[in-house]
């Protein structure tokens, strides 16, 4: 049998590698491992993440063909915008077909991937709810063609229609054409559910990658170790004999005392040369010295390297809080994402649900009006053609008051359509502000999303008992659609008009007296067009100012004045990120410590323009 050997160095060199191959492979292995974990994660998320955006455009186009179709029965009287209604219900009624088709085709092409999130649950829902769109639209349009045989210019046709449209409203069809916006609903959270858990497995995906590295550089260090020991046993023996001979040499001054040479490999190299040498003392004093010399030199090397090594782990230290630190800053977005998101869903809910109430009153208003006036003009002619009643009419009259009745009836009736009009008005102003879940450039009107940010913000506007109310002033200009994320523009809006009341409540005493009749509180809002391709929001406050030293930092991650546990710090930076990264836009803050502060958005009328603006400023 063929018998290998190896030199010392040989031995150590094979050791080493063998604990660094496991080492690299280990690593390897981990992060294949996690890799892979990690792109089916991924593309499980990203299919939920489509999933529930399909979801979302078909409830957005249930809900708003059911309300046009409520809106349609006090237009009766109004025919050319009953039909410009209508025709908003036949767009709609496309995008609900469209959407449906797509999101059967989704869910029947990422069957595979969806079978264990809720692929049931949604064979179920279009099991259901299979036709009852196109028997929804079909009845709504039998109903319009019967509308349409009436003469709408008649008090009586137009009240027939309005009927024929209630009828519709509360029918059986239409709770359940209703039914699919409730049920969608819970399988759009199911589907954010599902997304959390895909976002989980695919941290847990890295988690494994990383305990798989860390086995492997814990056994590759084991693996070391025990070869550092056998090694040092493997040399330190001969080196020992070695030793033993030459000071016996020296104290016995014996120079024919010889080292036995028991192994041909360096150690046996070693005792062959000590022996040759070992006759001179001269010659051993000054290999003495050399190894000294070389002793000396490995030691300053040794302490380079101790400080080469301490400066990478100080620099890599450094590199792992700035990943922590991006990670909080993220997670912090992804929260405040969230919160804007929960917000949204809730206020767009609570819209829709007094929407469909307000809608039925604010109908039925205009029936109880004319009742009324028939009512009151048959006790006229009552009261005209038979002046002197009987004594217990006489009595009852005087009871109710009747004289007060017949004036204040039909004013009790026009505040009623006032305020049912300012609900509608409400409702309109809370669906625009809930915008959140669109994913796309919406081209809309700037001053709606303010105006809502306002009314959510109202309840804070209001006069407290520490402080006036705080007057807003509206400088509107004349502005075009603008190109843009409605949600994340709005949520900008609610981060500086929030900071500006915070502003505005610090800067004066714990009482209203602290404000003076010439400083009341207020906040001036100002638009205006900067050019053909961009567009100025300017939001001014009256407070104490922003030093300028805060100015520079007023932008930055995690920087905030507010107290602990009122304020994160990632306002102004979430908003500054979605003016300049999502928008191309640009937010200046300007302000004169005791002047307050005024914030400037600058944002392109259309993306596609700035987006080539950009690069040539670049």
């Amino acid at each position: 049998m063929l018998k290998i050997r190896l030199g010392v160095g040989q031995r150590i060199s094979l050791g080493y590698a063998i604990a660094l191959g496991i080492a690299v492979s280990g690593t390897v292995a981990g992060f294949g491992i996690g890799h892979r974990y990690h792109l089916q994660a991924d593309e499980r998320e990203a299919v939920t993440r489509d999933e529930i955006e399909l979801l979302h455009r078909l409830q957005t186009g249930i809900l708003q063909a059911r309300t046009h179709q409520q809106q349609l029965i006090p237009l009766m009287q109004h025919p050319k915008e009953s039909q410009h209604e209508y025709a908003h219900i036949l767009h709609h009624k496309v995008e609900i077909q469209h959407f449906w088709v797509e999101l059967k085709n989704f869910i029947a092409k990422k069957s595979d991937l969806l079978k264990e999130v809720h692929s049931q649950e949604i064979s179920e829902f279009f099991q259901t709810y299979n036709n009852v769109p196109q028997l929804y639209f079909q009845e709504l349009d039998r109903r319009m063609r019967q509308i349409q045989s009436l003469n709408l210019a008649l008090p009586k046709d137009v009240e027939q229609a309005q009927k024929i449209l209630l009828e519709f409203t509360n029918s059986e069809l239409a709770l359940k054409y209703d039914g699919i916006s409730d049920d969608l609903v819970g399988i759009i959270e199911d589907s954010y559910k599902k997304a959390h858990q895909a976002e989980q497995v695919l941290q847990e995906s890295t988690t494994i990658a990383q305990k798989i590295v860390i086995g492997s550089i814990l056994l590759s260090i084991t693996i070391s170790i025990l070869l550092a020991v056998l090694t040092t046993r493997a040399i330190a023996q001969p080196i020992q004999t070695l030793t033993n001979v030459a000071r016996r040499s020296t104290q016995e001054s014996n120079f024919q005392l010889q080292a036995p040479i028991e192994r041909d490999d360096e150690i046996g190299v070693l005792a062959k040369s000590f022996n040759q040498l070992i006759a001179s003392v001269q010659q051993l004093l000054q290999q003495q010295q050399a190894a000294n010399e070389q002793l000396a030199a490995y030691s300053e090397t040794l302490e380079q390297k101790v400080e080469q090594r301490t400066e990478e782990l100080n620099d890599k230290n450094i590199s792992l809080q700035n990943i922590l630190e991006e990670l909080q800053r993220t997670q912090l977005q992804m929260v405040q994402s969230e919160k804007m998101s929960a917000l949204g869903q809730m206020v767009a809910g609570v819209a829709h649900e007094i929407n469909n109430p307000v809608n039925f009153i604010h109908g039925n208003l205009t029936h109880v009006q004319e009742y009324t006036e028939n009512l009151l003009y048959f006790v006229q002619l009552y009261q005209q053609y038979y002046p002197e009643p009987i004594p217990e009419i006489v009595a009852e009259a005087e009871a109710i008051d009747l004289e007060f009745m017949q004036a204040d009836l039909p004013k009790m009736l026009d505040s009623m359509k006032v305020g049912t009009n300012r609900i509608r008005q409400i409702v309109l102003s809370l669906r625009n502000f809930s915008r959140t879940d669109e994913a796309e450039f919406k081209t809309v009107d700037i001053h709606e999303g303010i105006d809502s940010t306002l009314l959510i913000l109202q309840h804070r506007l209001k006069e407290q008992a520490e402080r006036p109310a705080i007057a807003v002033i509206k400088d509107y200009s004349n502005l075009p659609l603008v190109e843009c994320y409605p949600g994340q523009l709005n949520q900008v809006f609610m981060n500086i008009l929030a900071n500006a009341i915070d502003a505005i409540e610090e800067s004066r005493g714990a009482s209203a007296v602290g404000y003076s009749a010439c400083h009341r509180p207020q906040i001036t809002i100002r638009t205006s067009v900067v050019n053909s391709q961009w567009v100025e929001i300017a939001i001014a406050d009256n407070g104490s100012g922003i030093p300028e030293t805060i100015q520079k930092q007023i932008f930055h991650p995690f920087f905030t004045t507010k107290p602990v546990g009122k304020g994160t710090g990632m306002g102004m930076s979430i908003s500054y990120q979605i003016i300049t990264e999502k928008h191309g836009g640009k937010l200046e803050c300007l302000s004169t410590l005791g002047q307050g502060a005024e914030f400037v958005i600058q944002i392109p009328i259309i993306q596609n323009a700035q987006s080539q603006t950009v690069m040539l400023q670049k």
